[in-house]
């Protein structure tokens, strides 16, 4: 039988790549996207709510359909808001962006994304599937999508600013 792996975010670049690579390797692939239509950026309700939602419900179908390794396309965004991380040192897995910061600097991206992220680092403790985290910065490449992605959005509006 072959292995089932869930890659969550599944309409973002990075992972439209990480599910071509997984299905080429043989893997059967259960992808999540989120509707474009549902996501705001400017409210909190509309932002960090969903998100974990959404985390909670996709690791609960991970759990019944017995997938043992989650692949949780992140973001920098839940790493880098961390006023308190000494400087120059390398930001690993021990470094989040801080929620009070976050939540004093009205970062609700930041926020959700971060909590998110641990929202799914605790259930995976909780029912032991092996967990994968992933939190790129701006991607820039080939698309597989026809529809911008949020890096490719960063890029465009820079180049034509110039």
């Amino acid at each position: 039988m072959k292995e089932i792996v869930c890659v969550t975010g599944a309409g973002g670049f990075l992972a439209s790549w990480v599910v071509k690579y997984l299905l080429a390797e043989g893997f059967i692939v259960r992808a999540t996207v989120r509707n474009p239509s549902n996501f705001l950026y400017c409210l909190l309700v509309e932002l960090i709510e969903p998100a974990l939602i959404g985390t909670r419900k996709v690791l609960k179908a991970c759990t019944e359909a017995k997938v043992k390794r989650v692949v949780v396309v992140s973001s920098i965004a839940a790493v880098m808001l961390n006023p308190n991380w000494p400087k120059g040192k390398p930001m690993n897995e021990l470094c989040w962006s801080e929620n009070e910061y976050c939540k004093t600097s009205e970062n609700w991206y930041c926020l959700s994304k971060t909590e998110a992220e641990s929202e799914a680092w605790e259930y995976t403790k909780k029912k032991g599937h092996g967990v994968v985290t992933v939190c790129p910065a701006l991607i820039i490449g080939p698309m597989l999508q026809s529809t911008i992605t949020a890096s490719s959005s960063i890029l465009k509006g820079t180049l034509l600013t110039r």
